[in-house]
């Protein structure tokens, strides 16, 4: 082949490479523009992201990565999440309870209900995330000492500010003997629930479940409510 003709032939190739190199950058730009946050180094997203993702879809609990508040934290447990929004140095948030029908049929049957949660109480779970640093507090595999098992609870934490968006996961404190910061989430976790008093929370929250029996996202295990017994008519 003529030198002439294996210059043009190299010229054609280079330009279709970098056409499809500038195309790629663009695509990745545009990706990005998309998301609209930037993952904090600390995220541990390997594999619980992906189930928080898909409860979000599923029981419509949104993305807190594409907020646009000031500052929101998210707490996640099973069949439950707890948010916190800051905007102009006001709080509020909200809880979310969320099941399934069990057992599960092809529709899936679920059913959520939020609860608002007032100022004075949103206000006192952000200073209790500040005082206590949650939102700095290294996600558990990172954490030296801190055990993994099969059973217990595995809670997840979420923060978006500004553009920053951050995801942790902690596998049952209580497991972890007098691991400073298993001490220190654990007490993150007991201060919520008086905070928010969650255990009347649960008991309204049952009470309004259409379901004879369900199960909660996560849980292996399923409920089944009790009914009362109806008195049979003439005292018998």
């Amino acid at each position: 082949m003529p030198a002439q003709q294996q210059a043009v032939d190299v010229s054609r190739h280079s330009m279709k490479l970098f056409l499809t190199l500038m195309l790629l950058y663009l695509l990745s730009g545009t990706v990005l523009a998309q998301k609209k946050f930037q993952l904090t180094n600390d995220s541990d997203t390997v594999f619980w992201y992906q189930y928080k993702s898909d409860y979000s879809k599923k029981f419509h609990l949104d993305f807190i990565e594409n907020d646009t508040n000031d500052h929101s934290f998210r707490f996640w447990s099973v069949g439950l999440v707890i948010k916190v929004i800051d905007n102009a140095n006001k709080s509020s948030g909200e809880i979310v309870r969320f099941v399934e029908a069990y057992p599960n049929d092809n529709n899936k049957t679920i059913f959520v209900k939020r609860y608002p949660i007032s100022s004075t109480n949103a206000a006192q779970i952000r200073h209790l995330i500040d005082s206590l640093q949650i939102e700095g507090l290294p996600s558990d595999k990172n954490i030296k000492g801190w055990q993994q098992g099969v059973d217990g609870i595995t809670y997840f934490t979420e923060y978006k500010k500004g553009v920053q968006y951050s995801f942790k996961n902690y596998w049952t404190p209580t497991s972890q003997d007098t691991l400073k910061e298993a001490i220190q989430f654990q007490h993150f976790v007991s201060t919520l629930n008086k905070i928010l008093d969650l255990e009347n929370n649960t008991k309204k929250f049952q009470a309004d479940i259409p379901f004879d029996s369900w199960s909660y996202p996560g849980s292996s295990s399923a409920v089944l409510r009790v009914k009362p017994k109806l008195k049979k008519k003439n005292g018998g």
